[in-house]
C-alpha cells in the first residue's frame, strides 16, 4: 500500500517560490535512502555548483525555523551538483520511511 508524505523546502534565491511543497508517494517498506535518491532529490532544485540539502523528518515550511530545523530531526543530507544527485548521507543508519511515523519532511540548504 502506497503512502504519502508532504515534502517542502526552503527557497534558494529571490523569486524561488515555485513548487516549494509537493506530496510524494512511498511504499510501506521503502527505505529512506531510496526515497531521497529517487524522489526527493528529483524534486529539489539545482544550482550551477554543489548544493547540500539537510533533510528534516517531522518538519514543514510552516514551522518556526528553530523548531523545524532541530538537530534531532535532521536525518540525512542530499548533495546535488548541477542537475543530479551526487550523494546521500544518512544519519544514524538507513531505515524505512514509515518507521519515522511522520507525515512531513523539510529540506533546507545546509550552511
Amino acid at each position: 500500500m502506497d503512502r504519502i508524505i508532504k515534502v517542502s523546502r526552503e527557497s534558494i534565491c529571490n523569486g524561488d517560490d515555485d513548487q516549494k511543497c509537493r506530496f510524494l508517494e512511498y511504499e510501506g517498506q521503502e527505505m529512506l535512502s531510496s526515497f531521497l535518491r529517487n524522489k526527493v532529490a528529483d524534486y529539489l532544485p539545482y544550482t550551477s555548483g554543489l548544493i547540500v540539502w539537510a533533510v528534516y523528518m517531522g518538519s514543514s515550511e510552516n514551522q518556526p525555523m528553530d523548531e523545524r530545523e532541530m538537530a534531532e530531526k535532521r536525518v540525512a543530507f542530499i548533495h546535488k551538483i548541477e542537475n543530479r544527485c551526487s550523494k546521500i548521507e544518512i544519519k544514524g543508519g538507513d531505515r524505512t520511511i514509515s518507521s519515522f511515523g511522520v507525515d512531513d519532511l523539510f529540506c533546507a540548504v545546509y550552511r
